[in-house]
Formats: structure tokens, sequence, C-alpha cells
């Protein structure tokens, strides 16, 4: 949920499903009791810290479907596109609200092929084409955002230049299907 608020994708009724999806903290309450049973270790921190995460992503959520929106700070004030890449002229009328955009985080792929064009998609504006980084940075980008079994298609490989498109070759070929 928090990966998917922070993607920036703001479509209205995804969000409001992804927000009634099964109470994520109930399921975390249960595992969380029975792991403290189990064992004479001080959870405490651990369930703080899930709280926490969990109550900031649920209110992101809250502020997605029901945002306040504040008044201009000045009649002709304007905000930049950002990175959205579009010109938002609608953004200089007069009395029309400013709009902060959220920043848009690399996505993590699992290897679920429903999820691949998406993932592929992002990627590949995020870091692919982005010249600001050496294929090492990209390589690790990329190994930080696979999990499961698209992780262990590059896991053998070590982290090098070269490696970057081998890596990036061995994912689009088992997925761009």
């Amino acid at each position: 949920m928090q990966t998917f608020n922070e993607s920036g994708d703001l479509r209205v009724h995804e969000i409001k499903i992804r927000f009634e999806l099964p109470n994520i903290f109930n399921k975390f309450d249960t595992v969380q009791d029975e792991l403290e049973l189990s064992d004479d270790t001080d959870h405490s921190g651990d369930r703080e810290s899930f709280e926490t995460q969990y109550y900031e992503v649920k209110a992101k959520f809250n502020e997605l479907l029901h945002p306040v929106v504040d008044p201009p700070l000045s009649r002709h004030s304007s905000t930049p596109s950002s990175l959205s890449g579009h010109n938002n002229s609608s953004q200089s009328n007069v009395g029309s609200p400013n709009i902060k955009l959220p920043t848009i985080t690399v996505p993590i792929f699992n290897g679920e092929t429903c999820n691949w064009l998406q993932f592929r998609d992002k990627f590949e504006a995020l870091i692919i084409n982005n010249t600001a980084l050496s294929s090492v940075q990209k390589l690790h980008y990329l190994f930080a955002s696979l999990k499961n079994e698209a992780k262990d298609l590059i896991s053998n490989l070590q982290i090098t230049n070269e490696n970057f498109l081998v890596a990036w070759q061995l994912v689009t070929q088992r997925y761009n299907k």
C-alpha cells in the first residue's frame, strides 16, 4: 500500500479499492500476537514501527481520497509541473489550487506477470532512461526492485557496469511475452 501511495499513480477508483482491501492491521496484529507468545523477545518496537507506518499510509490514502485544498499564496501564483512533464496552464488561473505532486518511487516487481508492464514502464522511465545514473547504479536499483522469482533470475550476477544490460535482458526476456 505504501509503494502504491508513493508511486504517484492517482487513479481514484484504484485508491478506493486498495483502501478497502482486507484489513492489514488485523492480520499483522494476529501474527504479531502469535510471535510474541512464541518467544520471550520484546517485540514492542516492531509493533510500534508497524503501527506508525500503517497509520501514515492510511492517512495518505485518506488525504488522496479527500484532499484539503489550501488557498493559493498569491493571486498570480502557479506551481511548476515538476515531474509530470505537462504544462499545466490551468494552474496559472486566478483562484486555482496549487497542487503538490507526490514523489515517484522505484516500483517493486515480484515476478507476477500481470504487474510486469507497469513495472517495466516505470523502471525504464525512472532508472534506465536516467542519464545521470551509471550502469552500476542502475543495476543496484534493479536488484533492489526485484523480489522472488524475478530476483532469482539475476541473483548470481556480480554488480558491474557490464552486467546491468545482461541483467535487464534476462528479466525482460523472461517477462516480455
